[in-house]
């Protein structure tokens, strides 16, 4: 992986990744009784020419999930809902 300068923050950008965002704490007070940080994105960055993204999900308790098969449901909603 390649880092790449953010431009609102001091951590790096992963290059290969099809969004990062660029956060600062917004919120901390949660964090010592529920390990909860609250997040502010200061700014987005979204590959545009990617049309379907590989995407990584962390699970928890070191486990990740790679996304896999599209489900395509749109033959169930109304078209001003797609």
């Amino acid at each position: 992986m390649s880092a790449a300068p953010a431009s609102r923050v001091d951590a790096p950008l992963i290059e290969e990744c099809y969004a990062n965002f660029e956060c600062r704490l917004a919120d901390d007070r949660q964090i010592d009784e529920y390990g909860l940080f609250i997040w502010e994105v200061v700014k987005a960055h979204v590959a545009t020419a990617v049309t379907e993204p590989d995407t990584l999900h962390y699970r928890g308790q070191g486990q990740f999930r790679v996304a896999g098969q599209v489900l395509d449901l749109s033959e169930r909603f109304r078209p001003q809902n797609l």
